[in-house]
């Protein structure tokens, strides 16, 4: 990420998932790291390579790779939300899963010359952020009664780390340029286990982060009987239908499917078919009332849209209030912003957005220029009205009390690059020409026939109820440009090798905007979590 120290505010900077493809030879682009041997990943991804010249980006899935080798935080990392209370055992709640991580040094924004090096990971609860989540019904049972769950408590589940190093630190060369000795190793948790004798930098086979002890029968390093038993599951589940192969490490519960994480500016708007419609880009309202399907213009010829139609659905608002149901305006809107590209630069695969403490420099500058605040809150793309955080949020950081602000979040769409193996064949309604997922004839009838039961005052009947519920999460799944949730499950049990569990609206991430630490420790940040939609 850049730390171009502006005036204004920087531009917003969207970050893709992209896999990690064999070339035409059948060889990766990156060391091969498909077999499961609990070490660190390859020389490319994070900081697995000590040419810090070439970081860019970051990493989703797979296992964090620590900025700081030496000095991890105590692990495993669990879970503070619900689920914490349940278990009853010292480690707390459900170990939390990797999701993703950035490097965004911060020396130039913050004067810091310790945030020369700066990266944040983000790790989520799989129990407590699922589908199946009691949080995201917003509400529990205790002792026979209902009660609403505060939304606050899903900020409980989700982890956030921030660590930063000097440009001169005991891990990478100072030039980072690639000229040092190939030999170099100073960056990797292997070298300080063995140099300071830590066998707890033995880092755990499932999760990546510190040990607590070897496994004898399985000859690995594990940070507790939690991941240890995990282990041994899925490798004898696995060897059933693959005996005499090496387990791959995806093929673990709590490891996610990895890529890499590319970053680019968000493109300017550019008008769409609705658009034109409307005659105003950026007005919600009006564009709200322009349905391209009016009730009254629905016929039997309406079933059978042609790819142009698609097109036009899939950027156009009134299909999420039409054919999905949705009505909040800041729903529409960030479907909307989701559609900024238009067909020729189509962005609704964006699985980040990353704006380092605009409202913050806005508020600062406009306090100078004697302006009064404005009432609209810069910073996270909201899903939902519903579930947004309050003034009191975030707390001023609590390492060294500056105001933190709002950094980057994460989007739903990365959930479908964390749960479905990018090797798969895929949906068979993804678009084979961009990957993207789309609408099929049958789900496209569907929704126009809801649309004119309902604006007739109809009610759904039962099995049309099921097919409509299907056809609005297809909807939903094609405006963000992804395809469904869910791993792959064919030939694996129902825990192991299954990549579920995960599910969010949005995940927004606030830091410190003074970026404190000048030890390199791993420092707490605050994250929020909307819940996904109804």
């Amino acid at each position: 990420m850049s730390s171009d120290n502006n005036e204004q505010p920087p531009r917003v900077q969207l970050g893709f998932s992209l896999p990690l493809h064999k070339c035409d030879d059948g060889v990766d682009d990156a060391p091969d790291t498909s077999s499961f041997d609990g070490q660190e990943h390859n020389n490319i991804l994070g900081h697995t390579s000590p040419n810090w010249c070439d970081w860019d980006g970051g990493k989703i899935g797979g296992l964090p790779s620590w900025l700081n080798p030496r000095d991890l935080p105590d692990g495993p990392l669990c879970c503070r939300g619900p689920c914490s209370k349940n278990i009853e055992k010292k480690d707390g709640g459900t170990p939390l899963r990797f999701i993703a991580q950035l490097y965004c040094p911060a020396d130039d924004v913050t004067n810091n010359p310790a945030a020369f090096h700066r990266s944040v990971y983000v790790f989520a609860c799989p129990e407590c952020c699922s589908d199946s989540s009691k949080l995201f019904q917003h509400r529990e049972v205790d002792d026979g009664n209902a009660k609403e769950i505060p939304a606050a408590l899903l900020s409980e589940c989700v982890r956030v780390l921030r660590c930063q190093l000097p440009k001169k630190n005991d891990f990478y060369p100072i030039n980072g340029d690639g000229e040092e000795d190939d030999q170099w190793e100073k960056h990797t948790s292997t070298f300080w286990s063995k140099a300071n004798k830590d066998d707890q930098l033995n880092l755990c086979a499932v999760c990546g982060q510190k040990s607590k002890g070897k496994c004898p029968k399985q000859g690995k390093w594990f940070c507790g009987p939690h991941h240890q038993k995990e282990c041994l599951r899925a490798s004898k589940q696995y060897q059933k239908t693959n005996p005499n192969e090496t387990m791959p490490q995806t093929y673990l519960p709590s490891v996610c499917y990895e890529s890499e994480l590319v970053v680019e500016e968000e493109p300017d708007h550019v008008p769409s078919a609705v658009d034109n419609i409307s005659g105003n880009s950026n007005d919600t309202d009006t564009m709200n009332s322009k349905s391209l399907f009016q009730s009254n213009d629905i016929t039997d010829a309406d079933v059978n849209l042609e790819q142009s139609d698609l097109n036009e659905l899939t950027g156009n608002k009134s299909l999420a209030e039409a054919a999905t149901g949705v009505t909040d305006p800041t729903t529409l809107a960030f479907y909307a912003r989701m559609n900024i590209g238009g067909e020729e630069n189509d962005v609704r695969d964006q699985c980040l957005r990353y704006s380092r403490w605009s409202s913050a420099q806005k508020q600062a500058t406009d306090k100078d220029e004697g302006k009064e605040e404005e009432e609209e809150e810069e910073g996270a793309l909201w899903l939902s009205s519903d579930n947004r955080p309050d003034e009191s949020f975030p707390p001023k950081c609590q390492h060294c009390g500056a105001e933190r602000a709002f950094e980057f979040q994460i989007l739903p769409q990365m959930i479908h690059y964390l749960l479905n193996d990018p090797d798969s064949s895929g949906d068979n309604n993804d678009d084979a020409e961009n990957g993207r997922h789309v609408l099929t004839e049958s789900e496209r009838a569907v929704l126009l026939e809801a649309k004119a039961k309902i604006e007739s005052g109809m009610e759904l009947p039962e099995g049309f109820q099921e097919q409509h519920d299907l056809a609005v999460a297809s909807a939903r799944d094609a405006l963000l440009g992804i395809s469904r949730k869910g791993g792959d499950k064919s030939g694996t049990s129902e825990e192991e090798g299954a990549k579920d569990g995960l599910d969010w609206g949005t995940i927004a991430v606030y830091t410190c905007t003074a970026s404190c630490g000048d030890s390199g420790k791993y420092l707490e940040e605050a994250a929020w979590v909307q819940p996904p939609l109804d």
